[in-house]
């Protein structure tokens, strides 16, 4: 008999307080306060819990801050082999569309690496990536508008992302201030963390398994 996960039971929406200084003009450009942080529905699961997630918005665009805790090692990352790599995978619906099974231009996805990017191969990288199944694809931004930083130690690793505006199709707070949202942390070492439903659920093609962000003031 199959188990019905406990994540999958509930719509989760999520206030997300306004963050006006981000970017920031010296490093760390992109640090949220405590209070920015955001519960782990898939916890309900007794899903394995090694990453806190924290985001921040105002009306020049998103950040969004994943920080791993527990590894016995430095992260392992080639953007090129995203299901083996430590990753973090962000999908964003900008008109929070929660009854419609498949995603529309408004629907965008991100793959970010704590590291593997750069000349050397230790800085951290970010792309956008086509929605699986979409029927119509949001535009591909100019990855040079997309921003990353990471903080790599022994024992985990600190993502830091500002999707700006340009690269959010239709991203509107005064007009629409709920976001469609879905995470997925991929750990070569611990695992995956989701933060609702697992694997066994289509999220990164079915935006009705998203949650809801509330950009409050």
């Amino acid at each position: 008999m199959s188990v019905i996960p406990a994540a999958f039971l509930f719509r989760y929406s999520f206030p997300v307080l306004r963050a006006d200084r981000l970017p920031r003009s010296k490093p760390p450009l992109l640090r949220l306060p405590d209070e920015c942080e955001i519960p782990w529905p898939s916890r309900l699961d007794n899903a394995r819990q090694y990453a806190r997630l924290f985001l921040g918005w105002n009306p020049a665009g998103l950040a969004v801050t994943v920080d791993v805790q527990g590894k016995s090692s430095l992260p392992d990352s080639n953007p090129e082999a995203i299901a083996s790599s430590d990753s973090v995978q962000v999908w964003i619906d900008t008109r929070d569309t929660q009854d419609q099974h498949r995603g529309s231009r408004f629907c965008h996805h991100f793959v970010a690496f704590p590291t593997g990017g750069g000349e050397t191969g230790t800085d951290p990288s970010i792309r956008q990536l086509p929605l699986a199944r979409a029927r119509e694809d949001a535009p591909q931004c100019d990855p040079d508008n997309l921003l990353v930083e990471a903080d790599a130690r022994q024992n985990g690793y600190s993502l830091r992302l500002w999707l700006p505006a340009e690269v959010l199709h239709g991203y509107d707070p005064a007009q629409h201030p709920r976001l469609g949202f879905m995470l997925f942390v991929h750990d070569s070492e611990l695992g995956p963390q989701p933060l609702t439903v697992g694997l066994e659920f289509p999220f990164d093609s079915d935006p009705s398994l998203w949650t809801s962000l509330q950009l409050t003031e």
